[in-house]
């Protein structure tokens, strides 16, 4: 692994992604429509790259999955970004039954016209073959397991844990290809990096926690100034220097070292896990259209 935070490429592959990327190309002739899990929080910086890239194009729906900890008007503006691109997308929390039965519907859409034209040739009925791919910690094995009724896939908030693709029964109708998580060969845009970083579809290991935290305190200074406020008791004032607020808000929080100055590592790690928790409140890291907002902070 090789990794540059000064804006440039961050090289990272583990091997089991790049055994799965060949045996999800080898896979997508064999299925019928693909379901791709995307975070909603970082709905670009989370597409799967591999799906991207595959022709022909299938029938496909993009879930944007921790819709509980989403921006709900940022949420939206994806969803019309989507659809202006002919795009079926859902807003979704995979751990809503209500949610999954709306994916279930849209799947059945898919099949319909596959089953009719088997009963016109006479050929035998078959359930929809469906591939199920996304980044790591997007939720794909949530999403197997509400439909397959049982942990046939392991659920754990980290990445790496699919490690081979499985083929798995949900009834009679739907057959779903587990994936393995798949990142980009190289991360290049900082922004995104920091994203994923953020919302734990990468490993800490793999980013400066450090890093990680301040440009998470910015972007949020400069995105939901109020959530900053309210959940550490400060935000910088236009006169205000942005470190100096950084390290007052790591003060109040308590992390502190011996010596009376901020821990920064501390604070980085709880301003993260407060992001994934939804303890600062519903916030998108990324809105469409403004990718240049994305890049605040290097």
């Amino acid at each position: 692994m090789n990794q540059d935070t000064g804006g440039k490429q961050i090289h990272w592959y583990p091997g089991h992604m790049a055994s799965a990327t060949r045996e999800l190309k080898n896979a997508w002739r064999h299925v019928d429509a693909v379901v791709e899990i995307a975070d909603a929080r970082i709905p670009i910086a989370s597409r799967n790259p591999v799906f991207l890239e595959l022709k022909p194009q299938k029938p496909h729906i993009l879930l944007l999955s921790h819709a509980d900890l989403a921006d709900r008007e940022v949420s939206s503006l994806w969803l019309e970004h989507f659809r202006d691109q002919d795009l079926t997308a859902i807003v979704c929390d995979l751990r809503q039954p209500a949610d999954i039965r709306l994916i279930r519907r849209n799947l059945l859409k898919i099949h319909a016209p596959i089953l009719e034209k088997a009963k016109a040739q006479g050929r035998r009925v078959r359930p929809l073959r469906v591939l199920v791919t996304g980044i790591p910690n997007t939720g794909k094995s949530t999403l197997i397991n509400q439909f397959v009724g049982k942990r046939s896939a392991r659920v754990e908030s980290r990445p790496g844990v699919t490690v081979k693709l499985n083929w798995l029964r949900s009834g009679s109708e739907l057959h779903f290809l587990d994936t393995p998580g798949i990142l980009p060969l190289k991360l290049a845009d900082r922004a995104e990096a920091m994203g994923l970083a953020a919302t734990g579809a990468i490993r800490d290991s793999i980013l400066p926690l450090e890093e990680v935290g301040r440009w998470l305190f910015s972007f949020l200074f400069s995105f939901y100034p109020e959530e900053l406020a309210g959940r550490y008791g400060t935000a910088p004032s236009d006169e205000q220097d942005l470190a100096a607020a950084f390290s007052e808000a790591g003060l109040r929080m308590g992390c502190q070292l011996p010596e009376g100055n901020v821990d920064i590592l501390r604070f980085s790690r709880m301003l993260i896990e407060d992001l994934r928790a939804g303890r600062i409140g519903r916030i998108s890291l990324e809105r469409p259209s403004v990718t240049e907002e994305l890049n605040h902070g290097e």
